[in-house]
C-alpha cells in the first residue's frame, strides 16, 4: 500500500470556509494593490519601459542570483541567513499548500514516495521559518542593532509566523495519531511509522500526546485545526488591511523589474525647456518609480550601515530618508487620491517636504557615493530622490550652502571649479612640450585634464605624471588648455541642473568640433560625467580614465617601470570610479607592476570602500557637522599601517593631504595618485 493522507480529514466545511476566506483575503489584497497603485500614479511619469526584453532577462537573472539565492542579503551573513530562512521557508509551505490543492482537485498524483518526500519538505520548511523566526528575534530584541528601527509591527509579524508554524506541527502531530482513511486499521503513527517519520517534526510532536485518550485527540485536532486556519487567514488580512506590513514581498520583485537602465554614475534629467518646475518640493514632485522605491523599502537599515554620513554624525541616514517619505506620503494619501477626482483641499497644516519632512541638512550631507543603492536587496534608488530635492532648493528656491554657491558662479564666470586660482590651464605643462589640439589635430587621444588637476597645486603634479607617462609610452595625444571648461559634475550634484547642461552642451559641441573619438580623464568625476552622462544629450565618445589606459599600456609592455624597493602601500577606492563605474582592477593592475606583494588592502574595499566625503558637490562646502568623512577614511589608512595610500582621484587626494595634516601623521604617511608613483618608477628606470 503507497504512503498517502486524506485533505480536510474530520474537517466539517473545512474547505468551504478555508477557499471563502482565501477569496476573501484575495479580493482584499487586490483592492489593496490597487489602492497603491493608485498612489504610486500620483507620481510624475517616468519611462521604465524601455529596453523591455532586457528587463525581462534582467528580472529573471536578478530574482534567480538575487531573489531565490539572496546575493545581495548575504552580504552580511547573519541577516542573509534570517531573510533566507524565512523566506525559502514560506516558499516551501507556499508550494506544498498549492501542489496539495491540485492534488485535491485536479489530478492525484501526491502518494507514495511523493507523498513522503513532499511531507519531508514541508517541515523542513516549517523548521527553517521556526529557526529564522528565532534569529531574527535574538537580532531584534537581543542584539538591537542601532540600524534596526524595530516597532510593534514586527513582533507581532513574527509571533504570528512563529504561533502558526508551531500550531501547524501539533496538527500534523495529532492528524498522526487518530486519522484512519479507508484502508487504514489504525492511524498512521501506529500503522505506518515508516511514513510518518518523514513528517519528522509531527512524529516527534505525536509522540508528546500519544497517551491522551482518542476522543481528546480528536478534539485538539479539530480546535488547533480551525485555531491554525483562523490566525493564518488573520495574518493574511493584517498584512492586505495595512498594506505596510511584508509589503515588501510584493513591491519589491517589481521594483526590481523597473530598475533604473541608466548607467550607474548618472543622474535623471531634466528636461530644461518643457519643466514648469524644476527638482521636487512636494510629494507628488517624485516619479511613480520613486513613490514605489517608497514601499519596496524593507527598513533593513543596510544603507545606514554603509552611509559615509550618518557614520561620521551627519543628520543624513539614507533609511530615515526613505521611510519619513513613506510616512509623508501615507499621511496625504487621502488629499493625494482625492485629488484624482476632484481639486485638492489639503488646507493648512501640511508639512513642507524640504525643511520638515527633510531637513536641508540631509540633503547637503550627502556624498553621492552610492554606498546605500550598492548594498541596497530590492534596488532603492536613494541618491536621485537626494538631488532632486537639492535642484529645487538650487533652482527654486535659491538655497544653497554659501560655499557651494561660490564654486557654481566660478563654473558660471569663469569656466572651472577653482575658487581664487590665479594659475592657467596650461600652467602645469612648463618643460615637458605637451601638444594643444588647436595646433595639432592629428592625436590619437585626447587628455581631459580637469579642473583639480589643472589648476589646483596638489593636482597639477598628478597632470604632470600622466602627461609624463603618455609620452613615455609613446601616445599621440593632445589637451585642450584655454578651450577646456569645467565638465560640469559639480553643478550637477549640488542641484544645478541648469549650468551642468549648459557646460555639458558647450563641451559636447566643443569635442565635435575637433572630431575627438577618444578621451582620457585624471579625474573619476569627469570619467563619470563624460562616459555615462553626455550621452543623454547626444555626446558619444569613448571615455577611459587615466588608470584603465595606464594599465593597457603597461599590459602592451609599452612603459616599464622599475618596482619601488621600500615603501608600504595601500589603495583607497575612489566612489566614482569605483561603485559608480565598478572599476576596481585597473589601478591594482598598476600598482601589482610597481610593488608586486606591497598593497596592503584596508577593511573596507572596492564595493564596501569608504568615501573620502568630496563627492556630491562636498568637496567644495565646509564641514561642519559631526567627524570629517576624510578623517575617518584616514583612521583606516593608518590600521593597515602602511606608509603611502594610492587614490586615483584628485578629489579623494586632496582630502587625505587635509587628513593627513589634521591627523599630524606627515611624517610616517603620505598620498599620492597612481600616476605620480609609476611616473616616478618611470624616472628611475630612465636614469638608473
Amino acid at each position: 500500500m503507497e504512503a498517502f493522507r486524506e485533505i480536510f480529514w474530520n474537517i466539517a466545511f473545512g474547505s468551504l470556509v478555508l477557499y471563502t476566506l482565501g477569496a476573501a483575503a484575495l479580493g482584499i489584497f487586490i483592492y489593496a494593490i490597487y489602492r497603491r497603485f493608485r498612489l504610486w500614479a500620483v507620481g510624475k511619469p517616468d519611462k521604465r519601459w524601455d529596453n523591455l526584453g532586457k528587463r525581462i532577462w534582467d528580472f529573471v537573472v536578478v530574482g534567480i542570483v538575487d531573489g531565490l539565492f539572496h546575493r545581495r542579503f548575504f552580504r552580511e551573513p547573519y541577516p542573509g541567513i534570517i531573510h533566507f530562512l524565512i523566506f525559502a521557508g514560506a516558499g516551501v509551505l507556499l508550494v506544498g499548500t498549492a501542489l496539495d490543492v491540485i492534488d485535491h482537485y485536479v489530478f492525484h498524483f501526491i502518494s507514495g514516495n511523493v507523498y513522503l518526500g513532499l511531507s519531508f519538505a514541508l517541515d523542513m520548511g516549517g523548521v527553517m521559518m521556526l529557526v529564522g523566526v528565532v534569529m531574527a528575534v535574538i537580532r531584534r530584541y537581543i542584539q538591537k542593532p542601532e540600524r534596526l528601527n524595530t516597532v510593534l509591527d514586527n513582533a507581532v509579524v513574527l509571533a504570528l509566523i512563529f504561533v502558526v508554524v508551531i500550531t501547524g506541527f501539533f496538527i500534523e502531530g495529532f492528524r498522526m495519531l487518530i486519522a484512519t482513511p479507508e484502508g487504514l486499521s489504525q492511524p498512521e503513527f501506529y500503522s505506518h511509522p515508516e511514513w510518518a517519520r518523514w513528517s519528522f517534526v509531527g512524529y516527534f510532536t505525536a509522540s508528546f500526546f500519544a497517551g491522551l485518550s482518542e476522543s481528546a485527540r480528536l478534539a485538539w485536532y479539530i480546535g488547533l485545526w480551525w485555531f491554525h486556519a483562523a490566525l493564518a487567514f488573520g495574518a493574511i488580512f493584517y498584512v492586505c488591511f495595512s498594506f505596510d506590513k511584508l509589503t515588501h514581498i510584493i513591491v519589491s520583485p517589481v521594483n526590481v523589474f523597473f530598475k533604473s537602465s541608466r548607467p550607474k554614475g548618472a543622474l535623471a534629467p531634466i528636461n530644461i525647456e518643457e519643466a514648469e518646475t524644476f527638482g521636487v518640493s512636494k510629494i507628488e514632485d517624485f516619479t511613480w518609480k520613486q513613490l514605489l522605491d517608497l514601499d519596496a523599502c524593507t527598513d533593513c537599515g543596510r544603507c545606514q550601515d554603509r552611509c559615509p554620513a550618518y557614520l561620521t554624525g551627519k543628520p543624513l541616514s539614507p533609511r530615515k530618508v526613505m521611510q519619513d517619505l513613506k510616512a509623508h506620503l501615507l499621511d496625504r494619501s487621502h488629499a493625494l487620491l482625492a485629488a484624482k477626482v476632484a481639486t485638492p483641499t489639503d488646507g493648512g497644516g501640511v508639512k513642507s517636504l524640504i525643511g520638515e519632512v527633510i531637513l536641508e541638512d540631509e540633503l547637503w550631507s550627502c556624498t553621492t557615493c552610492r554606498a546605500c543603492q550598492e548594498i541596497c536587496p530590492v534596488f532603492v534608488e536613494h541618491i536621485d530622490k537626494i538631488v532632486d530635492m537639492r535642484r529645487n532648493l538650487v533652482l527654486e528656491q535659491a538655497k544653497v550652502p554659501e560655499t557651494g554657491e561660490a564654486v557654481l558662479r566660478c563654473i558660471e564666470t569663469r569656466g572651472h571649479s577653482c575658487r581664487g586660482t590665479t594659475l592657467t590651464r596650461t600652467d602645469w605643462t612648463s618643460g615637458l612640450d605637451i601638444k594643444l589640439l588647436s595646433e595639432d589635430r592629428d592625436v590619437d587621444l585626447l587628455y581631459y585634464v580637469g579642473c583639480a588637476a589643472a589648476l589646483e597645486d596638489r593636482s597639477m603634479k598628478v597632470a604632470v605624471a600622466v602627461g609624463k607617462v603618455l609620452k613615455a609610452a609613446g601616445v599621440k595625444f593632445a589637451i585642450l588648455g584655454p578651450e577646456e571648461t569645467c565638465c560640469g559634475e559639480p553643478a550637477r550634484r549640488l542641484g544645478n541642473e541648469y549650468l551642468f547642461q549648459m557646460q555639458a552642451m558647450k563641451n559636447i559641441e566643443l569635442f565635435r568640433n575637433y572630431n575627438i573619438k577618444r578621451i582620457v580623464t585624471t579625474c573619476p568625476h569627469c570619467f563619470n560625467t563624460i562616459k555615462n552622462e553626455y550621452p543623454q544629450f547626444g555626446g558619444e565618445f569613448e571615455v577611459v580614465h587615466h588608470t584603465q589606459f595606464i594599465a593597457e599600456l603597461l599590459k602592451q609592455g609599452k612603459i616599464k617601470p622599475t618596482s619601488i624597493s621600500d615603501g608600504r602601500l595601500t589603495y583607497h577606492d575612489s566612489c566614482y570610479l569605483g561603485r559608480h563605474n565598478d572599476i576596481y582592477e585597473a589601478p591594482r593592475q598598476v600598482l601589482a607592476n610597481i610593488s608586486p606583494s606591497r598593497l596592503l588592502e584596508m577593511k573596507r574595499i572596492r564595493r564596501d570602500g569608504f568615501c573620502c566625503g568630496a563627492g556630491g558637490g562636498c568637496y567644495w562646502m565646509e564641514e561642519r557637522i559631526g567627524k570629517r568623512i576624510s578623517e575617518e577614511r584616514i583612521e583606516q589608512v593608518i590600521e593597515t599601517k602602511a606608509d603611502i595610500v594610492i587614490t586615483a582621484c584628485p578629489y579623494c587626494l586632496q582630502m587625505f593631504e587635509d587628513a593627513i595634516k589634521a591627523k599630524a601623521v606627515e611624517e610616517s604617511l603620505k598620498a599620492l595618485d597612481v600616476a605620480e608613483l609609476l611616473a616616478a618608477q618611470l624616472d628611475k628606470g630612465s636614469t638608473g
